[in-house]
């Protein structure tokens, strides 16, 4: 089999959303910097990864005791070292005090996925990295699951997934998740003789706690489970999207702009809305903070760590120079670079002139 794109939910999602998104950050390996929220979702998976582990059951326990991570001195210190290393760092009072709540109310819904009766198997962080060449099918796809449990006698898996997010999931979101098709796939291939696959969503910035009639708050949302057919078909759909990106190179990088795709009208993000609203960098908005955009918008100088074969290995923005160390005895080298922002917008601007 020829070597295939590894795709993962991340990366066939960039491509649809924007194919110069995608050629910046796969093709290009342009530097994207990540914002807070993104950050503080790092921080609680790695807590949450670190607790599924049976001999830190002592700290889980405590945690759930006394509703804060401050109640285990272990587990308060690794947070607090995660979020100062993070990039933006998130290890100011407020961003602490948030991911505590996340933290609590992950763990508080079943984190062992033992409320459930006939438990075989609950998996932290269960990896996958699957290369199927078959029956006409070549794809290869990768990605961890936040929890995974499987079910009377191996029949049953429930894929759980733990989201930071401001808002929850719509539309599309929902009825055509990406990563609701990847991981009833994957988990397909890693339990043949499994029969039922679900996922389910838990948004950690909303109330997950059951009311006195037993109903779940508003933020678990719990997928219809998948059957065989559907995850069949969706292999097909796979293989198409892995011949696609196969084959991308600067031709199909300029071919689907997300500001040429119309608004989403099922209030989901994409479209026009991805690239930000902002006329220039760090443009304010009325409340003196700064308008989101795409970070590969607008020109910028970066700093690129290459290979002894001209190969990057990694980029930086500007000012993070000193963050890249060359391994000159194996012949890496610093590049200075210059991005001339995305071409989709420069046109517009040059029209508007």
């Amino acid at each position: 089999m020829s070597e295939n794109v590894r795709l993962s939910a991340s990366r066939i999602g960039t491509a649809k959303k924007c194919s110069w998104s995608y050629w910046c950050k796969y093709h290009l390996k342009m530097p994207d910097k990540s914002n807070d929220g993104a950050s503080r979702g790092t921080v609680c998976h790695n807590i949450f990864e670190y607790l599924g582990k049976d001999r830190h059951k002592k700290h889980f326990e405590s945690i759930i005791k006394n509703g804060t991570v401050e109640s285990s001195k272990a587990v308060h210190k690794l947070v607090k070292i995660q979020a100062s290393r993070q990039d933006p760092p998130v290890d100011s009072k407020d961003n602490l005090d948030l991911m505590d709540e996340f933290i609590v109310r992950g763990l508080r819904y079943d984190f062992f996925g033992e409320e459930s009766k006939n438990l075989d198997e609950g998996l932290s962080e269960q990896v996958f990295d699957l290369k199927v060449d078959d029956g006409g099918l070549s794809y290869h796809i990768y990605g961890f699951i936040d929890k995974l449990f499987i079910y009377d006698k191996g029949k049953k898996a429930v894929v759980r997934d733990f989201k930071t997010s401001k808002k929850k999931y719509t539309g599309s979101e929902i009825t055509d998740n990406l990563q609701n098709l990847l991981y009833c796939l994957a988990v397909k291939k890693l339990y043949p003789n499994c029969e039922e696959f679900s996922t389910e969503f838990l948004f950690l910035n909303f109330d997950m706690s059951r009311d006195m009639l037993g109903h779940e708050g508003e933020g678990v949302m719990k997928l219809e489970p998948m059957s065989h057919d559907e995850i069949d078909g969706f292999e097909y759909q796979l293989n198409e999207i892995q011949e696609y990106l196969n084959s991308f190179g600067e031709d199909e990088a300029t071919g689907n702009f997300a500001a040429d795709m119309p608004f989403p009208s099922d209030g989901t993000f994409g479209g026009p809305l991805s690239c930000g609203f902002a006329k220039y960098p760090n443009q304010l908005k009325k409340d003196g903070t700064k308008m989101w955009h795409c970070p590969f918008k607008f020109a910028f100088e970066y700093w690129a760590l290459k290979g002894k074969n001209g190969n990057t290995v990694k980029t930086v923005h500007d000012e993070e120079e000193h963050t890249l160390i060359p391994n000159e005895k194996e012949g890496e080298y610093l590049e200075k670079l210059s991005y001339k922002g995305c071409p989709r917008h420069s046109l517009k601007k040059d029209l508007d002139l």
